[in-house]
């Protein structure tokens, strides 16, 4: 009886985590794209749209208090046959949405290049890169309302129509960065801007697909829009006590990453586009990871709705082998081949050299970063979202940082000191998030509160 279910689960896990890989693989187009096409304008270029990317996943970090809490939430209510809740965590999140859009907007066209200032990027890399970043947060709310509405389907079951939006995001992106970057088919050369504004109008097309299937065809989120711009009280906290924590965990991370970027800008404008490249290329390693940590946020979610404990722990361990599987496979293929990858978005050669060599360190911690990624989202769909939060600052800021300054400055190692530093972060991640979900039985404790009083005295 064990073995079926957890065949049956192992079925789910799949069902859930393929389409949630192959919406990833369209969304590293984007990035993939943006780089390859801003590759042809030069090193600064490219190294401008790359700390404009780290400066957007900030962004993303403090959306994701939205997105995840709505997962959690509505996987949660749908577990516990809760569906009317689960519309009402979704008609919240949006309300929240709207003003957190409305933040994003006036820091990409005040904050964003004070920051960069502050970061320390030299003049020719900051103007591109400012500019490439007000064409993608002042329509800041087309980041925000993909994002809550994916990540509603996803914690319902629906892993597809995010998928199917992703696809039409990205065959759009593909012929809009080729005429607005280089200026064709009449229309002008807009360089490191048109990449951004190709990414903006790529993204309005997703979302426009998104509400409609919300409005129109969902089966389990019959979404109605309406003019309330007042969120209540009691789905506001829930969602943000759940997703919160995350943000924090994002936004601690994503910080320490700019601060972690500084230390490489240091050693130079080639070694830094190395570095970008080498993390769009490990990316691809990445994509699983995440995938089948989505299916087990949503499943253990589910599964504590319904009180299934064990089926919780059991999906989780069936996400985290199958991730194993996926991610090892990449790990090979980057080990062997990293130069081709990397020839992808330059050909030169010192640039190739330099990210070839750290692709190899990552490779090797594989399975590692599989049992972070799925065990962080187990925490998170049985709503010990905290939990993941002090591992990742932790290991950000007093493993990452500080070993990489040490390798790479103080020793010497270069490129190849950080990437061992970052290595060395995600292993020791992987150890203390499954030491706490499986070894430590957080599985089997309860952290989602049902009821508004509950919320208020949580």
């Amino acid at each position: 009886m064990l073995e079926d279910e957890r065949s049956k689960i192992g079925r789910r896990v799949l069902f859930l985590a393929i389409p949630v890989l192959l919406e990833n693989l369209f969304q590293l187009v984007f990035s993939f794209v943006d780089m390859i096409f801003v590759g042809f304008l030069g090193a600064t270029a490219l190294a401008a749209v790359g700390l404009g990317m780290q400066v957007i996943n900030v962004v993303l970090a403090v959306v994701s208090a939205l997105t995840v809490g709505t997962m959690v939430t509505i996987a949660y209510s749908i577990g516990a046959g809760n569906y009317e809740d689960a519309v009402k965590y979704l008609e919240n999140s949006m309300i929240l949405g709207f003003y957190l859009s409305i933040l994003i907007l006036l820091f990409g066209l005040f904050g964003s290049d004070r920051l960069l200032q502050i970061l320390g990027a030299k003049e020719d890399i900051r103007i591109s890169a400012s500019l490439y970043l007000k064409y993608i947060l002042v329509p800041g709310f087309l980041i925000v309302y993909m994002s809550i509405i994916s990540s509603a389907l996803r914690g319902a079951g629906d892993t597809k129509t995010p998928l199917y939006a992703s696809i039409i995001s990205n065959t759009s992106n593909i012929f809009l960065d080729y005429i607005l970057v280089f200026g064709k088919f009449g229309f002008p050369k807009m360089g490191v801007a048109g990449a951004a504004l190709a990414t903006s109008l790529s993204r309005l097309l997703g979302t426009i697909f998104l509400l409609y299937i919300i409005y129109k065809r969902s089966n389990l989120l019959k979404y109605k829009f309406f003019y309330n711009f007042i969120p209540e009280r009691s789905y506001s906290l829930q969602i943000l006590r759940i997703g919160v924590p995350t943000s924090f965990e994002q936004l601690f991370f994503n910080i320490g990453a700019l601060v972690y970027a500084t230390v490489v800008l240091s050693l130079g404008t080639k070694v830094y586009a190395a570095h970008r490249i080498a993390l769009n290329v490990e990316s691809l390693s990445f994509q699983p990871g995440f995938a089948f940590g989505v299916a087990a946020t949503t499943l253990v979610g589910q599964y504590k709705g319904a009180k299934e404990d064990n089926l919780a722990r059991l999906a989780s361990v069936e996400a985290w082998k199958r991730a194993i599987i996926f991610m090892g496979s990449v790990g090979v293929f980057l080990f062997l081949f990293p130069e081709y990858l990397v020839q992808i978005f330059t050909r030169d050669v010192e640039v190739v050299k330099y990210a070839s060599s750290v692709l190899r360190i990552i490779a090797v911690i594989q399975p590692l970063l599989a049992t972070a990624n799925v065990m962080s989202g187990s925490l998170r769909g049985a709503g010990f979202s905290k939990i993941p939060m002090v591992i990742s600052g932790v290991g950000m800021w007093f493993v990452r940082i500080p070993l990489a300054y040490f390798l790479a400055i103080k020793m010497n190692l270069g490129l190849v000191g950080a990437w061992i530093a970052m290595s060395t972060d995600i292993s020791l991640k992987a150890i203390a998030n499954y030491y706490m979900f499986i070894v430590k039985g957080y599985y089997k404790k309860e952290s989602f509160k049902v009821k508004y009083e509950e919320v208020i005295s949580n």
